[in-house]
Order: structure tokens, then sequence, then C-alpha cells
């Protein structure tokens, strides 16, 4: 027994050593992910940039005003102003070929003024709403970090990656004036994140370049102080994480960048 089991186990190493010889272990699949690729943005350049956004809109113009067709068919005789502003100046400093450290402001207004809009909810049932305004304003400062991948070794287009570390501060106030009295809910929110914001970036002349990202990963804690009529005080906690594409964080800018050190130009 002792003999036929030694031959079988003879037998199998053969077989292994033989299919061994004739099909060779595959080598792992190398992406090239971490190894250099071609030169972006070279190491020591500087980099600034400032982009802006604006958008106005009037509800109630007329019978054919298409802000009728932006809201729900429930809604009628709606009269309202709305306004948004927003800029962020941008600057950073290339510490490695294609990564750059860098420190961005952003400054956002917006607001929102309705003078009237009826709410049906049934022949039985409508609701009406007059002299309604909001306003918020918020600062943010951030500490970004940002790592561009040119595409198929251009030196035109790449893809980045930028991770950015927010704190912000804004305020807040809805109202309504009545009687010549303000009533109303005035708020102060202290903002921190963590988000992920990639893009694109492309050159359009030699120092110059248009970019466009938008967020897909934040983490953020929010807390919410809020005063209703200058009398009753209320605080809010908010803890979240979301993995989407977030529409309305899409930005679009220009940047400029200039070597510095031993890669600026000679004349």
């Amino acid at each position: 027994m002792k003999r036929i089991i030694a031959a079988i186990s003879m037998l199998c190493i053969c077989l292994a050593a033989t299919a061994g010889g004739r099909y060779p272990s595959p080598k792992p699949f190398d992406r090239g992910i971490g190894k250099a690729n071609s030169l972006f943005i070279p190491k020591g350049s500087v980099g600034g940039g400032l982009s802006v956004s604006y958008s106005s809109y009037q509800f109630g113009n007329g019978t054919d005003d298409a802000g009728y067709k932006m809201l729900f068919s429930l809604l009628d005789n709606v009269y309202a102003d709305m306004q948004s502003f927003g800029i962020a100046p941008y600057l950073s400093y290339f510490v490695a070929d294609n990564l750059s450290l860098g420190l961005r402001f952003d400054y956002d207004k917006s607001g929102f003024d309705l003078d009237g809009l009826d709410l049906a909810l049934g022949d039985l049932m409508t609701l009406n709403v007059t002299d309604m305004n909001y306003l918020k304003q918020s600062y943010s400062g951030s500490i970004t970090l940002r790592n561009y991948m040119p595409i198929a070794d251009s030196r035109r287009f790449a893809m980045f990656a930028e991770i950015r570390a927010t704190g912000s501060y804004a305020q807040s106030e809805s109202y309504k004036v009545q009687d010549g009295k303000k009533y109303g809910t005035y708020q102060d929110i202290y903002k921190g994140s963590l988000s992920l914001v990639p893009g694109l970036c492309c050159f359009v002349t030699n120092e110059a370049a248009l970019e466009v990202s938008v967020g897909v990963l934040g983490f953020t804690h929010q807390k919410t102080v809020q005063t209703t009529n200058q009398v009753e005080v209320s605080q809010m906690v908010q803890n979240n994480g979301s993995f989407k594409i977030n529409l309305l964080s899409v930005n679009m800018g220009v940047s400029v960048y200039f070597q510095t050190g031993r890669n600026k130009p000679r004349r």
C-alpha cells in the first residue's frame, strides 16, 4: 500500500513539473499606476486663477413666462426675483512634477425675493404667500492638493484629482416685512469639509488654461445657530458623507501657470 501511495505521489509531482514547464505562470498585469507620466506642469511652477459665476431670473413677467414651466403645476401667480453670484480666486505651487499644493478662497451670495405665490392643493384649499425674502452670504477657505494626469501623454489636455480641506462661515436670513417691522430667522452657519474634486484641464496658450471640475465625494460637519425674531435661539449639528456627482458644484475657470527657478525660460 505504501508503495502505491509513493508511486502516485511521484506521478503527481512529475505531472506538475511537466505542466509548469509547458505553461509558465503569468506575470502580474501592470497598469503603470505610480510610474512617471509625461511632464504636464514642471516642479517649481506657480499657478493662479479665478472663477466667477452670476445668474439672475425673474418669475411672473407674463402668461408665457418660462419661469412657470420650471415650477410645478400646483403653483400659480408666481412673482419673484432670484440672483446668485460667486467668485473664487486660487493660488498654487508645484512641489513636484504634476503635483501642486494651493490655497483657495470662495465667496458666494444668493438671494430670493418672493412677491407673491399661490399654492393650490385642491378645489377647496389654496394657500397664498407674499413678501418673503431670503439672503445668504458665505465665505470659505481651502487647502488643496492636486495631481495632474496627462491624457495620452499630451501636454495640452489632462485630467486632475484635487483634495480640498475647507472651512467656511455663512450668514443667512429669511424674513417678512409687515407693518414696517421685520420678522424672520437669522442663521450663523459653521462648516468644515473634506472633498474630492476631479476635473479636466486644457491649455489654450503656453501659460493659460481652461478648467472644469465637479465635486463627487465629500465629508461634512456643519453647525447652525438659529435665532428667530431675535428671541428664540436653537442649534443644529449635522454630519454627512456623500459619493455622487453634484451638478450644483460644477465649476469653470481660467488659470495661468508660470515657470520659476531652474525651469524658468531664459531670454
